[in-house]
């Protein structure tokens, strides 16, 4: 960040900034990625929000930039921090990684300064967007391949930075409450490494973002705003005693997908979820669920490569949390 760009972006009480702040990349070029800083009648306690980690995932940018819109800084009581692209390489292509490098920026975490385009971005959000934080939640999507069901969820872990996590996600209040297995290198477990509480929620997909899902992310921030002490009235969370976790199911071999099953189903074991044909129409797969569960997500192009992702399967365990207390 240039010595311009920290001046515009001090804390000024009950105000609202507004800045492009980035790096350089080897080339020359430079990446911005636009921050809104929401600042209330005090800088603590700091929530940062983050959309648009992959560049084709819209419900939360759209989220974001009307949250902005519609927060009055004298009612909070810190510091709201929105960036609503943090992958603006990835969102000009239109794909979930910036073409530059073809790397997950929720892969990566922390990336290296002196990296790749997305190992610099990474490197960025942590040390410029993402550090200070008292929580941090990370808005996602299917991308343009598939859908999901609404999901707000934590990371697996037994401390207190995972109870906190897990109560966050709980005041968010999606429909489905999910315990994300712990996975190095992407944002929320980042943040959870860092002592930071984070939330990190699912909403819609195919590349788009209808007002239903637009109005559940607002009114699930406004909860976790409620929740953290930064919006009135307060919102105290009870610690949800069972929770989701969800397998991936791949495509063993590529060709054309006949998914048989419908988003939210629920499935048995054994139960076949999906055929792949090859070009002359001979089935050479199928995709069965290997226990009971629930369809949370669905791929909805009907092409597929091998060992590309075509269901979540999600089953209700004990919340560890919960054990926990």
């Amino acid at each position: 960040m240039d010595g311009a760009s920290k001046d515009v972006m001090r804390f000024e009480r009950e105000s609202v900034q507004r800045a492009a702040v980035g790096f350089p990349l080897p080339n020359g070029a430079r990446v911005e990625i636009p921050v809104i800083r929401v600042f209330g009648q005090s800088p603590q306690p700091r929530v940062v929000i983050v959309a648009g980690v992959h560049g084709d995932e819209l419900v939360g940018p759209h989220a974001l930039v009307e949250l902005a819109q519609e927060l009055t800084p004298s009612e909070l009581r810190g510091t709201v921090v929105l960036a609503p692209s943090a992958n603006p390489l990835a969102f000009a292509a239109g794909r979930r990684t910036a073409p530059q490098d073809n790397l997950d920026l929720n892969r990566i975490l922390p990336g290296k300064r002196g990296g790749t385009a997305t190992e610099r971005t990474a490197n960025f959000l942590v040390n410029q967007v993402l550090g200070a934080a008292d929580l941090v939640i990370d808005l996602h999507s299917a991308g343009r391949e598939g859908t999901l069901v609404p999901l707000s969820g934590f990371r697996e872990a037994h401390d207190d930075c995972a109870r906190q996590s897990a109560l966050a996600a709980a005041a968010f209040g999606l429909e489905y409450y999910w315990m994300m297995r712990w996975s190095p290198g992407t944002l929320s477990t980042w943040a959870n490494q860092q002592g930071i509480p984070a939330v990190g929620c699912e909403v819609g997909g195919r590349g788009t973002a209808t007002r239903e899902q637009i109005d559940l992310y607002k009114a699930g921030l406004r909860r976790c705003l409620r929740h953290a002490g930064v919006l009135d009235p307060p919102l105290a969370v009870a610690m949800p005693p069972k929770v989701w976790t969800q397998e991936h199911l791949t495509a063993p071999c590529g060709g054309l997908l006949e998914v048989l099953v419908e988003l939210g189903q629920e499935v048995a074991t054994g139960e076949t979820l999906a055929h792949v044909r090859d070009l002359w129409g001979n089935v050479c797969a199928e995709i069965t669920a290997p226990h009971p569960g629930k369809i949370m997500h669905t791929r909805v192009q009907q092409s597929v490569a091998a060992g590309e992702n075509v269901f979540w399967l999600g089953r209700e365990e004990d919340n560890p949390c919960y054990m926990s207390l």
